[in-house]
């Protein structure tokens, strides 16, 4: 993929049941939202993981979503091996913790403007002042709360402009951080929205990331459980996500 031209993504489409995924390493993701600020694009992102797909299995109006979304980055280690057994390209999992890590290098470089939304209040803030630790030449980013309901989306629309950020990073969770970024960034010219679910909290270092070889191995899920035992209401959908992977990958072996 050359960074240059923000269309040949679609050679690298691929589907995780039914939901659309591209096989992208983190420095090809960072390229192309670059090429397309550098162009003065709008586009949106997504970061795919299980729980998101089985989300929009039952969520029509979220599937339909992720169908206008410009890139769908893997971030989930299933959503990386689901596609792998069906011998599709998945290089690497692009989480939303590193991937915002490698955004706000690459806005400190350019002098791109980030704005931080979402989270439980002082997170976003927190998250902004750690990210200008870790690269000084990053301009602070702007952190906004607000709602993700419709009825803050007028406040929310007011607070953009005043910021005119180059990139908005929502943090309400799917598929609540997708829709407000649909509705909020529909008008406003190249600015890139990305959805990064609880990157904040980590960011930030009010929740601590699992160990990197837990990383590697894709077992971040386990550590997140054993810390927050209250999140196995939300990972009940991780089994049946890895059986409907297996007969996916088993029905298209036979057809084959």
């Amino acid at each position: 993929m050359t960074s240059a031209d923000p269309d040949d993504l679609r050679a690298l489409e691929t589907r995780v049941l039914g939901v659309r995924v591209h096989g992208v390493t983190r420095a090809q993701a960072v390229a192309w939202i670059d090429a397309r600020l550098s162009a003065g694009r709008r586009a949106h992102v997504a970061t795919v993981n299980p729980e998101l797909v089985m989300r929009a299995r039952r969520d029509a109006s979220f599937r339909a979503l992720l169908q206008r979304t410009q890139l769908n980055v893997p971030d989930g280690a299933g959503v990386v091996a689901a596609a792998r057994l069906r011998g599709r390209r998945m290089p690497q999992r692009v989480t939303g913790v590193d991937l915002v890590d490698d955004l706000a290098a690459l806005a400190a470089a350019r002098g791109y403007r980030l704005m931080l939304v979402g989270a439980a209040p002082g997170v976003a803030a927190a998250a902004a002042r750690a990210l200008t630790a870790r690269h000084p030449a990053l301009i602070l980013p702007a952190a906004w709360v607000g709602t993700p309901r419709p009825a803050g989306d007028a406040q929310a629309r007011q607070a953009i402009a005043r910021v005119r950020p180059h990139l908005v990073l929502a943090a309400y969770g799917a598929p609540q951080q997708e829709h407000w970024l649909e509705r909020n960034l529909a008008h406003v010219p190249g600015v890139v929205g990305v959805g990064v679910g609880g990157t904040f909290d980590f960011i930030a270092g009010r929740v601590r990331r699992a160990p990197a070889p837990l990383r590697a191995l894709g077992l971040e899920w386990a550590f997140r459980l054993a810390r927050q035992p209250w999140r196995w209401r939300r990972m009940r959908a991780l089994p049946r996500f890895a059986w409907l992977a297996l007969r996916e990958a088993a029905a298209e072996r036979r057809r084959g």
